[in-house]
């Protein structure tokens, strides 16, 4: 049972009994990129197309090019770019500031799954109702 719960809760398991959610925020304040962005932009980079992109994540096209409108005006420069022409059509990928985003993302979510480590024996004694001060 509790597995099925956990496929539930908000966030991304950092460690049994915690999960977290993070953005990195624009700014502006009115931007961000979380988990849901990071997996879009990877899609991008992996399949070299929004629209597979977008397939792949279970998504509208219109969906994920908003996204990708929005995620390129977050910072100084865009994340993703289309390439247009040729033989098998254009195509989408990822930016110098695209890749250094998702290496930002994931050097701060190997250091929350750290932390979250490094309390793991406070989280078990707090489910148990035995915690310390």
């Amino acid at each position: 049972m509790t597995e099925s719960v956990e496929t539930h809760l908000p966030g991304g398991q950092l460690q049994h009994g915690l999960h977290a959610r993070f953005w990195l925020i624009g700014p502006d304040k009115g931007n961000w990129i979380g988990i849901g962005r990071v997996r879009l932009l990877q899609a991008i980079d992996e399949t070299g197309s929004i629209r597979q992109a977008a397939k792949r994540l279970g998504m509208s096209y219109k969906r994920a090019w908003s996204l990708v409108q929005a995620m390129n005006m977050l910072g100084p420069y865009p994340m993703v770019e289309r390439a247009t022409g040729g033989k098998k059509g254009g195509g989408a990928f990822l930016t110098e500031y695209g890749r250094q985003t998702l290496m930002l993302y994931a050097r701060l979510e190997a250091q929350m799954r750290q932390c979250a480590a490094t309390l793991e024996e406070d989280i078990r004694a707090w489910q148990q109702g035995a915690l310390k001060e």
